[in-house]
């Protein structure tokens, strides 16, 4: 027995021994190539010079002027992709310069006074693509009149950004050593080949755990807790209606909870019959304002047919005009819009519209981009079809508009262009993104030579692109259009609106619109550049909805001769200035009655 044990203790010594062998050599390279990569390991000399070259150039202009965060974010990101390509450039002359055999040697007093002037070099153009940054952040201010931001913005927006790409940097390598880690846990037991593959497998799928533990377990839940809880929010400051023409008012069919914060916002907001009949001098009838909202129980359909019930019982179909909306990921409307259609029309319209999502457009179009363009085609299809059934006397002339996420989703209702127009008496798109299927068919078949901002499309017969109310009438450059036929239907988009605009080509390509530098509200030292400029962009947008009117995702005056032109109440060569008059009374009345617009 013991004969027959002693081998076999003996075998299991030398395994083990071996084994720790083994750790030990794996432990001493992982401890190797970790201090390669290791946190506080000097910076990549390639890669230090992409980041410095790429932070210089993120400080130039881009559509709207930038607080601390967006400095933050412009520098970090630049950075970042400005180190990695310096350090891949960097290690790609070094290995041709092996290759060739060719040497650089420098006398170390010569190294010395060559550090000395590039440091300095360094420390000059920073300071002054810092100071050139600055000086243009205040040009885009005046651009979008707004008052500059303060120095200080402009400084902790710049730390701020070094102290976010450091924490990148420690990321990256803190990735690095993992996948280093793993390649020398699995040496022993693999092939070469094999250990490079599996050790990137592990790194990614530890990668990926990691981010969607903190983005989608952390960051995505929590906003869409906060979505779901500003939803369910009853302000006391937000009066529910009490006409019975309204959603969530005396007699309607949708509670006032049901209609969701936004919904009993636009419900609660806009003008009565006696401010409408004062400000346009003419007697006027209580505007009709139709709203239903989906919830966990209730589908995108259910809430379609809770709109046309409600416009059943409030005899919508007997006013003049009847504008369906589309809304953003919030449900939110533009309350310029609402109101400038219920004036213009002294009251005799009915508006409606449903609230498909309760997250703000970018989180609706990342999770759920089909929801909006449900809402769009299920809401005129349903109306449609009941009009159908109404003797041709008692139809109203139909419209419909949207904003942003809104604009996407409402252009969904059609094929085409044609159908487009033989569906609808007019319609209104505001901030239109550029991912909109039906804005690319009409940019496809623009006028050559037409500005990118503003392309002319069929000379202005039926759909005229707006960048300001002058544009109505003549076309960007100032040229007569054809004569305006109906239905008209009007693309409104501010040069400096970074919605319109924002596109993942900008990582690698040059925009037609930033070529040609013509926007009336943008700055001529707008330039591109790959990578940054998609960072630029991205930054301007959650705050341009906050810019000034007239400017960015702020679309305010304009849209009531916006909506003046598109009834088709067009004003003789002598009745112009008091059609101007009058419209300056309604902005002055919607301002009154909704101040915080």
């Amino acid at each position: 027995m013991r004969s027959g044990t002693t081998p076999s203790l003996t075998g299991l010594t030398r395994m083990a021994t071996g084994a720790v062998t083994v750790l030990r050599t794996a432990t001493r390279r992982t401890r190797q190539r970790a201090r390669r990569v290791a946190v506080a390991a000097p910076l990549d000399t390639g890669g230090f010079l992409g980041a410095s070259v790429t932070a210089w150039i993120s400080t130039s202009p881009s559509l709207l002027p930038r607080t601390w965060w967006m400095w933050a974010t412009n520098i970090a990101f630049s950075e970042v992709y400005g180190y990695a390509a310096g350090a891949i450039a960097g290690r790609v002359v070094r290995r041709v310069g092996r290759e060739l055999g060719v040497r650089v040697d420098i006398a170390e007093d010569h190294r010395r006074r060559a550090r000395l002037l590039g440091g300095s070099a360094l420390v000059g153009i920073t300071a002054y693509s810092w100071v050139r940054g600055v000086l243009r952040q205040r040009e885009i201010s005046h651009l979008v009149q707004q008052e500059p931001k303060n120095l200080a913005t402009h400084v902790v927006g710049g730390v701020a950004g070094l102290g976010a790409f450091a924490g990148a940097l420690v990321l990256a390598r803190a990735t690095l050593a993992t996948a280093h880690l793993y390649r020398a846990m699995l040496r022993p037991y693999l092939p070469p080949r094999a250990v490079r593959a599996v050790s990137l497998l592990l790194t990614v799928a530890t990668v990926a755990v990691l981010t969607d533990r903190l983005i989608r377990g952390r960051v995505l839940e929590g906003m869409i807790e906060r979505a779901e809880a500003a939803n369910r929010l009853i302000s006391p400051e937000v009066a529910r209606p009490t006409s019975s023409l309204r959603s969530g008012g005396p007699e309607s069919l949708e509670t006032w909870q049901s209609l969701g914060a936004p919904g009993r916002k636009i419900v609660s907001s806009g003008a009565d019959r006696a401010l409408i009949e004062q400000t346009v001098g003419e007697e006027a009838l209580e505007p009709i304002r139709v709203y239903a909202a989906t919830s966990g129980t209730r589908t995108v359909e259910d809430a379609v047919r809770a709109v046309v019930a409600e416009l059943d019982r409030t005899g919508a179909w007997d006013r003049e005009v009847l504008v369906l909306f589309t809304g953003t990921g919030t449900g939110w409307l533009q309350e310029w819009s609402l109101s400038a259609i219920e004036f213009l029309t002294a009251g005799n319209c009915a508006t409606a519209s449903i609230q498909y999502s309760l997250y703000p457009s970018p989180l609706t179009y990342l999770i759920d981009r089909r929801s909006p363009q449900s809402a769009g085609r299920l809401l005129l299809q349903a109306v449609t079809r009941r009009m159908a059934s109404l003797p041709p006397e008692r139809r109203p002339k139909l419209y419909v508009a949207g904003e942003s996420l809104g604009s996407f989703g409402g252009q969904a209702a059609f094929r085409d262009v044609e159908e487009m127009l033989s569906s609808v008496q007019g319609a209104v798109w505001t901030g239109t993104p550029s991912f909109t299927p039906l804005w690319q068919q009409l940019t496809a078949r623009a006028r050559p030579g037409s500005p990118a901002i503003a392309p002319i499309i069929d000379d202005g017969r039926h759909i005229r692109v707006v960048t300001r109310p002058q544009d109505l009438h003549r076309n960007y450059w100032g040229g007569l259009y054809a004569q305006w036929e109906h239905p008209r239907v009007v693309y409104a988009q501010h040069p400096s609106d970074p919605v319109v605009w924002f596109s993942p080509t900008l990582l690698w390509r040059e925009p037609a619109w930033l070529q040609e530098r013509v926007g009336h509200d943008v700055t001529p030292a707008m330039r591109w550049f790959p990578w940054i400029t998609f960072w630029q962009i991205a930054a301007d947008m959650p705050l341009s909805i906050k810019v000034t009117g007239g400017h960015g995702h702020s679309y305010h005056e304009e849209m009531v001769p916006i909506w003046a032109a598109v009834l088709g109440q067009d004003a003789a060569e002598g009745q112009r200035e008091a059609q101007k008059r009058r419209h300056r009374a309604i902005i002055g009345a919607i301002r009154e009655i909704n101040p915080q617009v």
